[in-house]
């Protein structure tokens, strides 16, 4: 009946990927989680600030603290207190969490898309995966197979070379995976475009 994108989905939800978020892995990786530390996180979308936010870590949690503007409303101070948790890992350690300051649900990463940095559920987020048609997430699957060995992202480009010190079995399995997903999005895509 209709045309190309008839089938899409104008009113979905936000993504994850298209809001500010905390990630308490990355934190750690750059030493930002011991108590005492402090400093600003700030993040960008085509090399513009979009937002910025300050920290501070004390032993059991983090203070964050920002400006937030409802709705294009006046700037209102807030200020957000963020516990941990923290489970064992298999070799010894432990592994520290974010707990949700809404549904007290150990988490990685928090995101602020309202008042308060949130997890995904209580943010009601999607990944935009989740919003692709089948053939999409399949030529998707088929990038990012060339871009893990190198390549470029582009299916029409030859496919990349092995790199040095990889084993060919697995090479040669990469290689498949991306071909079999590039031609059944093919033959998704055009079944879709028939529609």
């Amino acid at each position: 009946m209709g045309g190309y994108g008839s089938g899409r989905r104008w009113d979905a939800k936000r993504t994850a990927e298209s809001q500010h978020r905390v990630d308490i892995r990355w934190m750690k990786k750059q030493g930002y989680l011991r108590p005492g530390a402090f400093g600003a996180l700030a993040w960008k979308r085509h090399g513009r600030e979009t937002g910025s936010i300050r920290y501070r870590m004390e032993p059991h949690y983090m203070v964050l603290n920002y400006r937030h503007r409802p709705h294009g409303g006046e700037w209102e101070d807030a200020e957000e207190v963020i516990s941990f948790d923290w489970t064992p890992c298999n070799y010894g350690g432990r592994r520290r969490w974010f707990l949700c300051p809404h549904c007290h649900r150990r988490v990685a990463l928090l995101y602020g898309t309202g008042k308060y940095f949130l997890c995904r559920q209580c943010c009601n987020l999607t990944y935009a995966s989740q919003q692709m048609q089948p053939y999409e997430r399949l030529m998707e699957k088929a990038r990012t197979i060339r871009q893990r060995l190198g390549g470029s992202v582009s299916l029409a480009d030859l496919f990349p070379e092995k790199p040095k010190y990889m084993h060919w079995k697995t090479y040669l399995r990469l290689q498949e995976k991306s071909e079999q997903a590039n031609c059944l999005s093919l033959v998704l895509a055009t079944r879709w475009s028939e529609y």
